[in-house]
């Protein structure tokens, strides 16, 4: 995201359809764990755990190869998840949320759950959360402009969040409440390589 001119690409691709909605099913959970939240008036602090629990996975494959795959028993990645919410500190809302996730087969969904939630905590709260992600740390003048340019296209106050992922080759990937759109080339090439195999 060189210079100044990538956030103008991003005004384009901001208003083309490259989105991916969350499934159905993680936005029933994250509907029904924010409820709980606010019942019992945890919304903050189950936000911030959703969080590290993202960001756990992102730090760990093996621990994301768990959540995905199918072949490790219900039970053993039920007792497995848990315990490393437990050890974590998680309130027991939280880790319960986790144990009725992977109990019911839906431990694919459960980051896009976690997304969810946060999306919904935000809309609460009157803002929008999103997260920048870029082959490389970007410098402050241009997560100022991102920021600003973000901030004019959605119509309300944001909160950005950086990250910085070595398997994109350029641009910028966003994460917008619930949804993504993936402006990286990377996505592009892939995009034009769908598209060539069905000329």
């Amino acid at each position: 995201m060189p210079g100044q001119r990538q956030p103008q690409g991003m005004d384009r691709d901001l208003t083309q359809s490259s989105a991916t909605q969350l499934s159905d099913v993680a936005r029933r959970y994250a509907g029904a764990l924010f409820s709980l939240a606010r019942d019992k008036d945890k919304l903050g602090l189950v936000s911030e755990q959703l969080g590290a629990l993202q960001k756990m996975a992102e730090d760990s494959a093996p621990l994301k190869r768990m959540l995905d795959s199918p072949a490790i028993k219900i039970e053993d990645k039920s007792r497995a998840l848990v315990a490393i919410a437990e050890k974590a500190g998680f309130d027991a809302l939280v880790v319960n949320f986790i144990g009725v996730m992977v109990n019911n087969g839906r431990s694919v969904d459960l980051l896009a759950a976690a997304r969810g939630y946060d999306a919904l905590y935000a809309d609460h709260r009157g803002i929008k959360r999103v997260i920048a992600s870029t082959a490389h740390k970007m410098t402050s003048a241009q997560t100022k402009s991102l920021s600003g340019l973000l901030a004019k296209s959605v119509g309300s106050d944001i909160e950005l969040e950086t990250r910085v992922d070595p398997n994109l080759i350029g641009g910028v990937r966003l994460q917008i409440g619930s949804t993504l759109i993936d402006a990286s080339i990377a996505a592009k090439l892939d995009r034009m390589n769908i598209a060539m195999k069905g000329a």
